[in-house]
C-alpha cells in the first residue's frame, strides 16, 4: 500500500510541474549573418536566417545608436508591442528577398511562428576601426551592435510557452559618417589667416554616410611670415585647442564658405557629429608645421617677378576626437604620422 501512495504522488508531482506553458525547443543563429530591411523608413527590422529558420527583430533603427557602451552597462529595450522578437520557421529554404519583400512569396511558407511576449533585448556597442600602414592614419568605418536578449517568453501557440534565459542573437553593424575628399583648395573669410577651412564638394554620386562637412583650422597669423624656411626647419607649434585648433564638423543641410565666415551661426544647417583635435604634445603629437616659399609669377624662372609667398601647412600626429558629454565614451581618430591639410598664397 505504501508503495502504491508513493507512486501516485509522484506522478500527481510531475502533473503539477508539466502544466503546459512551456515546451523544450531551442534554436541557433550564432552562426548566420545579420541583416536588415527597410533602413531609413518605417517598418525597419533586423533579422538572421538558418536554412529554414528566421529570427527577426522589429525595433526602431534609431535603438542602434553610434555611441559606445561602457563595458558590462548595456543599452536595455523592452520587447512590448513596438519591440517585437519574433521566431519563424518555413517549409524551405529562405534567402533575404523572401524575409524583405512587400508582398508574401507563395513559396517558401510559415509552418511556425513563435512571437515574444516579454522580456529585454540588451544592445553593447563598439567601435570599429581600420589602420592606413602607409601613413599609420585610423579611420573609424562603423559600429558593432552587440545584441543578447534575456529572459524572453515566446508565445509558440496553442497555449504553450518557451522561455530563454539568455539567447544570443549576435552582432549588427552601423556605418559611422565617412570623410568626403579634402583634396581642396584652403579657403578663408577675407584676408584672415587666421582661420582656415576645407569642405569637400558633395554631389548626386557622393554615398549617403559623407554628409556635408567642414574641417577647419583656427591657427596662430605668426606662423605664416612673408620670409622663406630654411631647408627642413618649417615654423611649429601645437594644438592647443584654442589659437591653434583644428575641427572636424558633419552637418545636416549644404554648407558654403558664407556659412562658416558668417559672424552670426546660422540656425541652419546644424552639427550632427564634430570632431576636435587633441592638444599637442613637443616632438611627439598634435604638431603644425609650417613652410614658407616663394610664389613667383608664372612662368616660374630666377626672372619671374615674386607675387607672394606660398605657406604649406602639414599636422603630424594629430588624433581628432569625438565631442561627446561623457569622456569615458569618446571615440577617436588619428589623421596619421604627416598630414598635408593644404597650401595658399599670401600675396605681396
Amino acid at each position: 500500500m505504501r508503495k502504491i501512495i508513493v507512486f501516485f504522488g509522484l506522478l500527481l508531482l510531475l502533473n503539477a510541474c508539466d502544466d503546459g506553458d512551456f515546451t523544450i525547443e531551442s534554436f541557433d543563429f550564432t552562426n548566420a549573418t545579420t541583416n536588415s530591411c527597410n533602413s531609413g523608413e518605417s517598418g525597419f527590422f533586423i533579422y538572421k536566417i538558418s536554412d529554414n529558420e528566421t529570427l527577426i527583430l522589429q525595433l526602431p533603427e534609431a535603438s542602434f545608436v553610434n555611441t559606445i557602451t561602457p563595458l558590462g552597462e548595456p543599452r536595455i529595450i523592452s520587447i512590448n508591442s513596438t519591440n517585437k522578437v519574433i521566431y519563424r520557421l518555413y517549409n524551405g529554404s529562405l534567402s533575404n528577398n523572401v524575409i524583405c519583400t512587400t508582398i508574401p512569396p507563395a513559396n517558401p511558407t510559415v509552418t511556425k511562428e513563435w512571437n515574444a511576449l516579454s522580456g529585454n533585448i540588451e544592445i553593447s556597442t563598439s567601435v570599429n576601426k581600420q589602420v592606413d600602414e602607409n601613413t599609420n592614419a585610423t579611420e573609424i568605418t562603423g559600429y558593432t551592435h552587440t545584441i543578447v536578449l534575456r529572459n524572453v517568453n515566446f508565445d509558440t501557440g496553442n497555449g504553450n510557452q518557451q522561455l530563454f534565459t539568455e539567447l544570443v542573437f549576435g552582432d549588427f553593424v552601423t556605418s559611422s559618417l565617412r570623410q568626403g575628399d579634402f583634396d581642396v583648395n584652403i579657403a578663408q573669410c577675407g584676408s584672415d589667416n587666421s582661420f582656415l577651412f576645407k569642405i569637400p564638394v558633395i554631389g548626386s554620386s557622393t554615398p549617403a554616410n559623407v554628409p556635408p562637412q567642414a574641417m577647419t583650422l583656427r591657427i596662430d597669423p605668426s606662423l605664416f611670415v612673408a620670409e622663406v624656411t630654411p631647408e627642413n626647419q618649417p615654423r611649429t607649434a601645437l594644438m592647443n585647442g584654442s589659437s591653434n585648433f583644428l575641427r572636424l564638423v558633419y552637418y545636416n543641410g549644404i554648407i558654403s564658405n558664407e556659412f562658416l565666415c558668417a559672424s552670426e551661426t546660422p540656425t541652419f544647417p546644424i552639427p550632427i557629429e564634430e570632431f576636435n583635435a587633441a592638444n599637442g604634445i613637443t616632438n611627439i603629437s598634435g604638431i603644425i608645421e609650417v613652410t614658407t616659399t616663394i610664389e613667383y609669377e608664372i612662368p616660374t624662372d630666377d626672372q619671374s617677378p615674386i607675387i607672394g609667398h606660398r605657406h604649406k601647412i602639414t599636422l603630424k600626429n594629430v588624433t581628432m576626437t569625438k565631442v561627446s558629454t561623457s569622456p569615458e565614451l569618446e571615440v577617436s581618430f588619428n589623421l596619421g604620422s604627416i598630414y598635408e591639410f593644404g597650401e595658399f598664397v599670401v600675396l605681396l
